[in-house]
């Protein structure tokens, strides 16, 4: 029998059901319930962690495995100079704080990782901005928006919570997350739904040249028939790979988030 995807309720309401009768049952178990018989849902770990989230609040509660929104945030002094030295120092794009045991260090795929550092670059060259105006022209310029999308879609990721990224933001960059339109990936209707089509078309274009290659032919997965293979959750537009690093020496990772 082939794997299915659900839809957000009906995953919703089978975790709460899971959970009356099995309340202390960890998240990676859960996982395993809905990926096995009789279910067999296509269903990522991402996207159950958000989903369980919306069942903690419904029954009150806090998940208690692999919590990230206990203790402090941690956010360096001088943030973007520390951002800059992990970027340096790291083989990763960059790094959100999180409360719990781990920070998180954000890998991004070569469409997306290319604008992402000409943003950073962009926004490194202006000054601090001080005043509430120079805060909010920041605020709707592309660079700005450009880093917070993908803040956005790590946090969501690790189970960091948006107001937390946004203090990580604001610190970084003098303005205040709330400042800013809607992130990308929090974008619902035609016009988002526009963007993701557009930003699959142009990958998969170059995915199709790179796999012309040599070297492109061992790293672009193909089927039978020489067509890519296209994986939204690994492919498509603010997706992300996110893994836990030591938050005392700031690089040593512990697997995925």
């Amino acid at each position: 029998m082939g794997s299915v995807t659900p839809s957000d309720q009906e995953v919703v309401d089978l975790v709460q059901r899971i959970r009356q009768e099995k309340p202390n049952l960890g998240q990676a178990k859960i996982l395993e319930i809905l990926k096995g018989e009789p279910h067999h849902w296509r269903i990522s770990e991402s996207r159950l962690r958000k989903l369980v989230r919306s069942v903690n609040q419904l029954n009150g509660s806090s998940a208690k495995e692999e919590s990230t929104q206990e203790g402090q945030l941690c956010i360096p002094d001088d943030a973007l100079a520390a951002q800059d030295r992990y970027i340096k120092g790291g083989k990763r794009a960059f790094r959100i704080y999180g409360r719990g045991k781990y920070n998180y260090g954000v890998s991004l795929n070569i469409h997306e990782a290319i604008p992402f550092r000409v943003a950073r670059e962009r926004l490194t060259k202006l000054s601090r901005p001080e005043s509430e105006v120079d805060k909010r022209c920041i605020a709707m310029i592309w660079p700005l928006q450009c880093i917070w999308d993908y803040y956005v879609a790590a946090a969501a990721k690790a189970g960091v919570a948006k107001e937390d990224v946004g203090r990580q933001l604001e610190a970084e960059y003098g303005v205040p997350w709330t400042y800013l339109p809607t992130p990308g990936p929090e974008r619902t209707g035609p016009e988002a739904e526009a963007m993701k089509a557009k930003f699959k078309e142009q990958s998969l274009f170059l995915k199709r040249k790179i796999s012309k290659t040599e070297e492109g032919r061992k790293l672009i997965p193909v089927d039978k028939h020489g067509n890519v293979i296209w994986d939204e959750e690994r492919n498509g537009q603010f997706a992300v790979i996110v893994v836990k690093i030591d938050k005392g020496d700031g690089y040593q990772e512990f697997g995925g988030a």
